[in-house]
C-alpha cells in the first residue's frame, strides 16, 4: 500500500476563505494525507494534532456530509459549526483525521454527488451505494495506517454530520474498537436499506451520542424514535426544533457529552 504523508504550512494546504481559522488552530499541526486504497483510488484528507499530541493520543475520525469535504471540519463560519468541534477535540489531546467522501472534495469524478442521490432515488442505486461503500472501506485503510504510525489510541470517536453521520454508524458497527460515536442528524436512507443506520444501529457497541432534528427533511420523527430504539441503552439523544442544518447550541452538546467521557476515562485510569 502506497502511502504519502506529508507535513505543510496551513496557509499552503488552506484556501483563502479557510485562513481566519489557521488563527484558531496556530498550535495545531496541520498534515496533508494521502492514501491508496486496494481498488487503485486515491484518499485524500488531513491529520490534524497539536504539536503536544502523544502517540498513542485518542483519535477521532470525522466524517463529512453530503457535497461537504475534509476541510469542513477546519473552515471557520462553515454553515454547520463543525470547526469549533475540531478546535475542542484538539484541544482534549485528540489526534483527529478527516478524510474526503468518495466524489468530494479533492475527489471529485465525473457523478456529482446529488446525481448519485437521485439516481438512488429513481431506483438506480448503484452509484450511491458505490459512494458509500467505498468510503468505508476508505476509512478501514484509515484506521489500519493510524495505528500503523502511532499504535492502538486510548480510545476512538468516529463523528460524524448528515451523510457522515450515516457514515459514522455503519464504520462503528463494523470495528468494535470505536468506543464512542456522535452523530448529527443522521439521514434515514430509506431508499439504500442496505447502509441505512436504522440497518446497523444494533450492532454499534460504543457509546453513542445521537442528535435530530425535529423538522429534518431527511428523517422524519418516527425515523428518528426507531433509531434512537435500535440503538439500546448506550445511546444518548439529543433533539434540536430545527431543519436538518442544526443551530449553532448543538456544539455545546457535543463538547459536553465528550468532555463526560473524558471525565469518566480518567475515573477509570485512577481505579485501575
Amino acid at each position: 500500500m502506497k502511502k504519502i504523508l506529508v507535513a505543510i504550512m496551513v496557509a499552503l494546504v488552506v484556501p483563502a476563505t479557510f485562513l481566519n481559522s489557521a488563527v484558531a488552530f496556530a498550535q495545531t499541526n496541520v498534515q496533508q494525507l494521502a492514501l491508496e486504497a486496494p481498488d487503485g483510488n486515491r484518499i485524500t484528507g488531513f491529520i490534524y494534532q497539536n504539536i503536544e499530541t502523544e502517540k498513542d493520543a485518542p483519535l477521532a475520525i470525522l466524517m463529512h456530509g453530503m457535497t461537504g469535504s475534509s476541510l469542513g471540519w477546519l473552515a471557520d463560519n462553515h454553515g454547520a459549526y463543525t470547526d469549533l468541534i475540531t478546535k475542542d477535540l484538539i484541544s482534549k489531546g485528540y489526534r483527529v483525521v478527516a478524510l474526503d467522501a468518495r466524489s468530494h472534495g479533492a475527489r471529485k469524478d465525473d457523478m456529482k454527488p446529488l446525481e448519485r442521490l437521485k439516481n438512488l432515488r429513481s431506483g438506480k442505486p448503484e452509484p450511491y451505494l458505490a459512494m458509500i461503500e467505498g468510503t468505508l472501506s476508505d476509512y478501514d485503510v484509515l484506521l489500519a495506517k493510524v495505528n500503523k504510525n502511532f499504535g492502538p489510541p486510548k480510545h476512538i470517536l468516529a463523528a460524524g454530520y448528515s451523510m457522515g453521520a450515516q457514515m459514522a454508524v455503519l464504520f462503528a458497527a463494523k470495528h468494535k474498537e470505536v468506543t464512542h460515536i456522535v452523530t448529527m442528524v443522521p439521514p434515514a436512507a430509506q431508499s439504500a436499506k442496505i447502509v441505512a443506520p436504522i440497518t446497523h444501529a444494533g450492532k454499534v457497541q460504543a457509546q453513542w451520542l445521537l442528535i435530530t432534528a425535529s423538522q429534518d427533511q431527511f428523517a422524519s420523527p418516527a425515523d428518528n424514535d426507531a433509531l434512537e430504539k435500535a440503538g439500546g441503552e448506550h445511546l444518548t439523544r439529543v433533539e434540536f426544533d430545527s431543519k436538518h442544518r442544526l443551530p449553532r447550541g448543538y456544539v455545546d452538546a457535543v463538547i459536553d457529552w465528550i468532555a463526560t467521557i473524558e471525565s469518566r476515562t480518567q475515573a477509570q485510569i485512577k481505579q485501575n
